[in-house]
Order: C-alpha cells, then sequence, then structure tokens
C-alpha cells in the first residue's frame, strides 16, 4: 500500500515517535488545527513546513527520502522502534546539551535523583504546572 506525503507523516508521528498531536504541534510551534490539517491533506505542505517536519520529527535523511518517494512503508527495512530510538537519542543529547549549558538546574536535577519517590512525583507535578504556565503566557 502506498501512503500519501501526508499520510506518511501522521504515521511517522504516531507510530515511531509515540507523540499525539497536540505535542506534535506545540514542538513545530504551529497550532494542532493546523497539523491535523496538513495530516489528512487538507493543507498543502510548503517546503519551509517539510522541513520543520524534518527538523523537529528528527527524520533521518534515508526516511525522508522513502518518505518523499512513496515508497510502500512494509517494504522498507528500518523498524519504528529503530527510529524511534534514533530520535530519542537525538532528543537526549539535546537535552543533555541545555542542561550544561545550564549547571545550576542540572544539579538541582540531579539532586532530585537522589529524593524520594513522593518528592519526585511533587516537583514532576510542580514543573509540569510551570511548563503549561509557561505555554499559556
Amino acid at each position: 500500500m502506498k501512503l500519501k506525503l501526508h499520510e506518511e507523516l501522521k504515521w511517522y508521528r504516531e507510530e515511531v515517535l509515540e507523540l499525539t498531536q497536540i505535542e506534535a504541534a506545540e514542538r513545530l510551534k504551529i497550532k494542532s488545527g493546523s497539523l491535523s490539517n496538513y495530516e489528512r491533506g487538507k493543507r498543502e505542505i510548503s517546503l519551509e513546513m517539510l522541513i520543520r517536519f524534518k527538523e523537529v520529527y528528527k527524520i533521518p535523511t534515508q526516511e525522508m527520502n522513502r518518505i518523499l518517494y512513496g515508497e510502500e512503508s512494509e517494504g522498507y527495512t528500518t523498524d519504528p522502534m529503530v527510529l524511534r530510538e534514533s530520535f530519542e537519542d537525538e532528543e537526549t543529547s539535546a537535552i543533555i546539551e541545555m542542561l550544561n549549558g545550564h549547571p545550576k538546574l542540572k544539579r538541582t536535577l540531579a539532586s532530585l535523583t537522589q529524593q524520594p519517590g513522593k518528592r519526585k512525583e511533587k516537583f514532576s507535578n510542580q514543573a509540569s504546572s510551570l511548563y503549561h504556565f509557561v505555554q499559556d503566557w
């Protein structure tokens, strides 16, 4: 079965990255409705947006070529789990790089690893609340 570009990008988001449409839209810095329109083929994907998909989804060049040229998914040798691991490795590297640039935050998170489970959970909940506050701001 040959998938269209918009279907391939949706498949990649769901099956490889395991991101919700809302999470992906936040990362792409677009509204979830816009992403929905892209994924349903209701909105044309510009070259600039295609580049952003590649960068944000961290799609390897070989996989992007497969997506663009519309080769059949089942004939592709790269397993979604392998692609997901590559995405997570790149994401973790970016997080480590950011932490290295902010030593106080790095120390705070490092000390958190030594705290009991309830304290970690409380910190995570507060960090999540702060994240949503900043998003709404």
